[in-house]
């Protein structure tokens, strides 16, 4: 018998075969199997995010204007669900993680903040302080050419330096190797506090009569100042002129 010819095997089977085997800090089979779980074509998606255009890092989506997600669900426009919907999933794929940058998640957490989204303010402030590369004092300064996003994204900057610092104080590491006190009277454990980037320091207060122009009435109060959230306490907001609280980044 003439001996029996071997299969012909495509280069699309050779590589879903390597693949499904293939082992790489870039957990590419994991990273499939997450972005299967939103996306119509999840290996096109994954292709995607290793093409390097129009840089490495991924630029800031938007950004939209304060009123765009004051009225987002109120007008359905969707920007929060477009870009939150599968984020867990994101944050889980390293090659995604690699060409974030501490300044996008700045921006989403502008975005949520004035959405009302609280809770995933707290998982998005979780997802920047676990960034152990991403030091505070590094965060460019995105010159934002909308005054009322700029002292917003400033403001959030500022409050985000205080409770990094303050998680740092109670043992928290960025790396997870969290020091603990053995009882309550113990001193609290030494750390290097993060420093503030200067560009902060720079960015003015909100005009109020800008604010009367560009946001729906409802968020301002009497004399004019944003209300993000009712009695707000938080003095980084404040000399900006705008009123909230900040517990959403004080997780532990």
């Amino acid at each position: 018998m003439p001996p029996r010819r071997r299969p012909k095997i495509s280069l699309w089977a050779r590589f879903r075969t390597w693949l499904r085997y293939a082992h790489s800090p870039l957990k590419l089979r994991n990273s499939l199997i997450r972005l299967s779980h939103q996306r119509q074509y999840p290996l096109l998606t994954l292709l995607r995010m290793f093409i390097p255009y129009p840089s490495w890092f991924f630029p800031i989506p938007g950004p939209f204007s304060p009123r765009a997600l004051i009225e987002d669900a109120k007008n359905e426009t969707g920007i929060i669900t477009s870009h939150f919907d599968d984020i867990h999933n994101l944050r889980a794929i390293p090659i995604w993680r690699m060409r974030d940058t501490p300044l996008r998640s700045i921006y989403r957490l502008y975005e949520l903040h004035l959405a009302d989204h609280y809770a995933r303010m707290g998982w998005e402030t979780e997802y920047f302080f676990y960034r152990r590369d991403w030091k505070l004092r590094d965060i460019l300064d995105p010159r934002d050419p909308d005054p009322i996003r700029y002292a917003i994204i400033a403001s959030i900057v500022d409050e985000l330096h205080e409770a990094v610092n303050w998680k740092l104080s109670l043992g928290l590491r960025r790396n997870r190797e969290h020091v603990y006190r053995e009882e309550d009277g113990d001193p609290w454990p030494p750390f290097t506090l993060e420093e503030l980037p200067d560009w902060t320091k720079k960015v003015a207060p909100i005009d109020k009569e800008l604010l009367k122009l560009s946001v729906p009435p409802e968020p301002l109060d009497m004399e004019g100042n944003l209300v993000l959230e009712a009695n707000g306490k938080s003095p980084n907001f404040a000399r900006r002129n705008i009123i909230t609280n900040t517990g959403w980044l004080y997780t532990v």
